[in-house]
């Protein structure tokens, strides 16, 4: 059921998968399934075995789909919205986003946005921190970021795509791919047979923006997509930097507007680096944790609700978990079946994915 409603994430759902849909948990309008459902559609009787099909296509291709609640599975980002994701590579997407910035920006670069995005991730890799980029045709920002986070050989990439990831559908360099499979993860939203269309376009860069915790936007014209990146990292809490180019590009015209509106200035690896680590090196007993993630109870009938991020003091991310467990569940102590998908995020940007049920 959940593969085959991941067909149709980026677009609408057909109107008699909605309560299939909303029995998973998922939410119907918003980014995952943003216009109105359609009438004439796939015949829910046909679902479970229309899921079996592409899961069987996603083997022949070395693709493996991810659910809530797998090990690996990325709490607190934007795929909680989802119903899966699709895996080439490692499947602990969660433990390769554990130090993890996004480096973006626009296809249509300039040699200086080459430069800098390619710079920029090196450095970022070098030091031990995922790159998280678009799995983008062999152009743009993304790209030049994708191809030298892989030249620091010790470091795992996760790039994102905006179609399936099998050869038919994906549309870009083939050797990035094979090679992120192998030392990171190439990971979409979407299964086999899926091609990449504007919407889909756009969940990517939902999943780009929360997957990490910061995001560095290095060129983007004023009225760029690529700002939905830093739009979905903003409103989810996440760190914004932009990179900062002459005043006469207009692919620097948006990063100049994310300055304006309060973006931290990018000129290179330390300032990303030295943001994330927090103002000075001592680690102090107790700390503020954020907390992000999705809470699940049965009270007669399966729920799934995405939990308002907030805050506790914790002395590390499992004690923060069960902290945040207590909030989330409080009115309801004995719910059957609680459990707490949380990404908990400390002080220093440091990631972990964890699960905290009613039986722990």
């Amino acid at each position: 059921m959940t593969a085959a409603l991941s067909r149709y994430v980026g677009g609408p759902l057909p109107a008699d998968l909605v309560g299939t849909a909303e029995a998973h948990g998922l939410t119907i309008g918003g980014w995952v399934y943003p216009s109105a459902p359609e009438l004439n559609s796939q015949n829910p009787q046909n679902l479970r075995e229309f899921g079996q099909q592409l899961r069987r296509a996603a083997d022949r291709a070395g693709i493996t789909m991810l659910m809530r609640g797998d090990l690996g599975w990325p709490s607190g980002t934007g795929a909680d919205e989802l119903p899966c994701l699709w895996v080439r590579g490692d499947r602990n997407v969660a433990g390769l986003l554990r130090r993890a910035v996004t480096v973006s920006g626009v296809r249509e670069c300039t040699e200086y946005g080459q430069h800098v995005a390619t710079d920029l991730a090196f450095d970022l890799a070098a030091s031990q921190v995922t790159v998280v980029c678009g799995a983008a045709p062999a152009a743009g920002i993304d790209y030049y970021a994708w191809r030298a986070a892989l030249a620091h050989a010790p470091q795992q990439p996760v790039a994102v795509a905006a179609s399936g990831l099998d050869a038919e559908s994906f549309h870009g360099p083939h050797e990035l791919v094979e090679r992120t499979a192998r030392r990171g993860a190439v990971v979409s939203a979407f299964p086999p047979g899926v091609p990449a269309t504007w919407s889909r376009w756009s969940v990517r860069d939902r999943l780009l923006g929360t997957f990490a915790a910061a995001t560095v936007i290095v060129e983007a014209a004023a009225d760029s997509r690529t700002l939905d990146v830093a739009t979905a990292a903003s409103e989810s809490g996440r760190l914004v930097g932009a990179v900062p180019g002459p005043v006469s590009s207009k692919v620097s015209a948006g990063c100049h507007q994310l300055l304006a509106s309060g973006a931290m200035t990018v000129t290179g690896a330390h300032d990303i680096l030295r943001a994330l680590a927090g103002p000075g090196t001592a680690v102090e007993a107790t700390r503020a944790f954020r907390v992000y993630g999705t809470a699940s109870w049965d009270d007669g009938y399966w729920r799934t609700r995405r939990v308002p991020d907030f805050a506790v003091e914790a002395a590390s991310h499992r004690e923060a978990a069960d902290l945040a467990y207590e909030v989330v569940f409080a009115a309801h102590p004995g719910a059957a079946g609680a459990t707490l998908d949380a990404g908990i995020v400390d002080p220093a940007g440091i990631y972990e994915a964890v699960q905290v049920a009613s039986s722990d």
